[in-house]
């Protein structure tokens, strides 16, 4: 069947909220209804955010009563949830190992979407007799916009709040990065939406009503270009998508993953597919869609209602394991009415129908949407009425989630085992790309995503759901950057396209630096510090531009991790012509210990160094020439105990010297910057849990690093501070945990500037001409010129 996600979650940056629908309560666990040792509830498979954390769930316990209500099933759980308000108190029975107890604390209400490129608007539209939640991420344009409405698969999930990871995020962003408003709409009944029916009530028809008045609002916005709208759907989008595009005027529609003939038909060839991937023999295949037929041809074609079907206990074992029946009127989660509509819906003479332009991706390692001919057979339709009108596109490897996972056989596997994160991780970023690159030419706009002349622009790379560490470049054309999925990426075009070198599971890069286009080193964070990290190595290198990486040999104390390497290169007269010593610096790590290790070959030998006597983290090195430098540390492994700590050697790190020590506790230094050598400042993160702690600081020295003085960046608790990077004395900018800021008088001022969220490294670089240009990376990678 035609599958979405299944959301982990019940359920500047600039927003704009309505006030006529309230915020939804979060839960914020994943659970699962189970009976086990006489006991029925719901199972906590993950505490995540939200309630659950507020009510102390832990894994593994078992919630036996809501309130006072009890429950039968995970929708009917969810549904006495969604009847308390925000901050007001509930209670929970638990069962935790043998012991019953009452869980209580305040409900916490979902949060509202964040965008560092667009202000994000929760608005509303009529529907029937309520009002459905829509979500407009609008980009920063005084002018009229092109827009595109979205519109998901089947599933009864809400579209709000979205992980940056979630494939539905990264489409919307995909459009949104490239100029494009964008609009959600929640189905009825779900997310914020108010005296709606319930999603799995409603049919076919109800679901096309659904979203053709999203489009009429979308078409109503006064900054979008009425004549520039794209439709995109995905799975059952499809087949919304075109109904609407019938009916209305829309310049584009997109469609991923799905399906042209009759339901009838369809369904019998999906359990062919996917029994023979499940691995039943050929002969046992046969025998499934044998048994599947008479069913469907019952259900589909003669109208039988499905209570009378089930009175046959061989057929409703059948519907009950297979179709998911629940004895009430619904299979596969969604009302009956729903699927039959769907059979007999006009599909290709909604296509005959639509005079838009049309783009049609096809997965080749979909198991749901998994027929190419059908695909095909859309264009074909397009195109016999309105010539040239469609286009296909096929992704390799490339499954129904948009991630490119493999053989269809792999794609299936890892679906089927559960591992969603991993599907996340594998998102094939061609899919929306290619997407947007086709509206763009739908529209005659000129491709958006050139780099502008002057500031920062977000850059093609694969979105990561946290915060990535380090990128650096040798020229204006090749660079690396590295992230905490073991992956390395190279450019040669200036960050325009991204091969992956190497992605090594269980491994945590932090940091990367290279002395030319062949010899690089990677260094990792090691292991007991954040989750999933096995890989116990502190530094790799390679002598090959990346395509090979070995790890590193060093003499000395172990090194448990690093989180920054610097490279000084000093001149010398090498038989009458110039030539250069290379030194090599690496320091880590965040959770301590505090360790340095050091090359004075190009990386060719290296010795480590213990420095937990003079502090106990370490997060960044800037050395002016082989002796001369400074360290951003932690004095205590305690951040509750902490202070940011600036410490300078004159011996090359055989000692060092405290220079900067703050006052105050939940405290630490992060990146430096040195624009000149008497000139420098340094981020100062400070984890203070208070939230009316507000005031972000950064340290700055103007006699090269002897004394530091605190200037003040920002008030805001949550801004917690990252990368740092000034261009000269006075221009530079700060990346934090929400956005970045600028100043142009060495920070007497700041101005909030795009530089995406938890930007944790700035490189700033100049060419032979003078020419000035930099990147930065956090959660996306940026370019920028000046």
């Amino acid at each position: 069947m035609f599958r979405n996600f299944l959301l982990l979650l019940l359920g500047v940056i600039s927003m704009n909220v309505s006030a006529q629908l309230e915020r939804k309560p979060l839960l914020g666990a994943r659970i699962e209804y189970v009976s086990e040792n006489g006991n029925s509830g719901c199972k906590v498979l993950q505490v995540i955010r939200g309630t659950s954390v507020a009510l102390r769930l832990q894994e593994n316990d078992l919630i036996l009563k809501i309130g006072s209500q009890s429950f039968l099933s995970v929708d009917e759980f969810i549904t006495h949830f969604l009847d308390f308000e925000p901050e007001k108190e509930i209670q929970l029975t638990v069962l935790r190992g043998k012991k019953k107890l009452n869980l209580k604390g305040k409900v916490i209400a979902r949060p509202y979407e964040k965008d560092d490129n667009s202000t994000v608007i929760y608005d509303e539209v009529s529907y029937k007799s309520g009002q459905l939640r829509i979500i407009i991420n609008k980009p920063f344009n005084k002018s009229k916009m092109p827009a595109m409405l979205f519109i998901p698969g089947y599933t009864c999930n809400s579209i709000d709040d979205l992980p940056n990871n979630h494939p539905y995020k990264r489409i919307v962003d995909a459009y949104v990065d490239a100029g494009y408003v964008t609009l959600r709409v929640e189905k009825s009944g779900l997310g914020d939406s108010k005296d709606t029916p319930p999603c799995e009530s409603c049919d076919l028809l109800d679901e096309v009503e659904n979203f053709e008045v999203a489009l009429k609002k979308l078409k109503s916005l006064p900054y979008v270009d009425s004549n520039q709208i794209i439709i995109v759907g995905h799975s059952m989008g499809g087949i919304i998508a075109p109904a609407l595009s019938a009916k209305n005027q829309v310049a584009g529609v997109v469609v991923y993953g799905t399906t042209a003939r009759s339901w009838f038909e369809y369904q019998l060839d999906m359990y062919r597919v996917q029994n023979a991937l499940a691995g039943m023999n050929p002969i046992e295949v046969e025998k499934s869609v044998i048994a599947q037929y008479d069913l469907n041809y019952r259900f589909y074609v003669k109208k039988e209602k499905l209570e009378d079907i089930a009175k046959d206990p061989a057929a409703d074992r059948i519907l009950r394991t297979t179709w998911q029946y629940d004895g009430k009127g619904k299979i596969y989660s969604r009302n009956a009415e729903y699927w039959r509509q769907i059979q007999d819906y006009p599909h290709l003479e909604n296509w005959k129908n639509t005079t838009a332009k049309v783009l049609v991706q096809f997965g080749e390692s979909d198991f749901e949407a998994f027929s190419k001919a059908d695909h095909q057979q859309i264009v074909n339709t397009v195109n016999f009425f309105n010539p040239g009108n469609a286009t296909l596109m096929t992704y390799p490897s490339t499954d129904h989630y948009f991630a490119k996972s493999g053989t269809m056989q792999e794609a299936y596997n890892k679906f089927s085992n559960g591992q969603i994160q991993q599907l996340f991780d594998e998102y094939n970023q061609e899919v929306g790309l290619s997407a947007v690159k086709w509206s763009n030419e739908v529209l005659s706009k000129k491709d958006v995503t050139t780099l502008p002349e002057k500031g920062w622009k977000k850059l093609n790379t694969e979105r990561y759901p946290g915060k990535q560490d380090d990128i650096t470049f040798i020229n204006e054309k090749e660079g690396w950057y590295v992230n905490g999925y073991g992956s390395i990426y190279n450019t040669k075009n200036g960050g325009e396209t991204w091969e992956k070198q190497l992605e090594k599971k269980g491994t945590f890069f932090r940091t990367i630096a290279f002395v030319d286009s062949l010899v690089g080193f990677a260094g990792t964070v090691g292991t007991d510090y954040f989750p999933n990290v096995t890989d116990s190595i502190p530094l790799y290198g390679t002598r090959d531009g990346g395509k090979t990486w070995k790890p590193v040999d060093y003499k000395g104390p172990y090194v448990k991790g690093l989180c920054a390497i610097d490279i000084v290169k000093e001149q010398y007269i090498n038989h009458g012509k110039i030539d250069y010593k290379i030194h090599i610096y690496a320091v880590g790590r965040v959770g301590s210990p505090a360790n340095m290790m050091v090359s004075h070959d190009g990386g060719a030998t290296w010795t480590s160094i213990s420095m937990n006597n003079d502090c106990k983290m370490l997060f960044d090195i800037k050395m002016f020439d082989k002796n001369n430098g400074f360290v951003c540390a932690a004095s205590d492994e305690d951040m509750e105990k902490s202070n940011a700590l600036i410490l300078k050697t004159s011996d090359g790190g055989k000692t060092w010297k405290k220079v900067y020590q703050s006052n105050r506790p939940f405290e630490g230094t992060w990146k430096a910057s040195f624009p000149t050598m008497e000139v420098g400042y340094v981020t100062i993160q400070s984890y203070n849990p208070d939230p009316n702690v507000k005031q972000q600081r950064i340290a700055k020295t103007t006699d090269g690093g002897e004394t530091w003085n605190e200037i003040n960046l920002v008030e805001d608790a949550g801004a917690r501070e990252f990368g740092i990077g000034f261009i000269d004395e006075n221009h530079g900018f700060v990346g934090t945990m929400n956005t970045g800021y600028e100043t142009k008088d060495g920070g007497k001022t700041w101005t909030k500037v795009n530089l995406g969220m938890a930007c944790n490294k700035i490189r700033i670089y100049k060419d032979a001409n003078g020419k000035v240009y930099g990147y930065a990376i956090g959660v996306d990678v940026l370019k920028g010129e000046f």
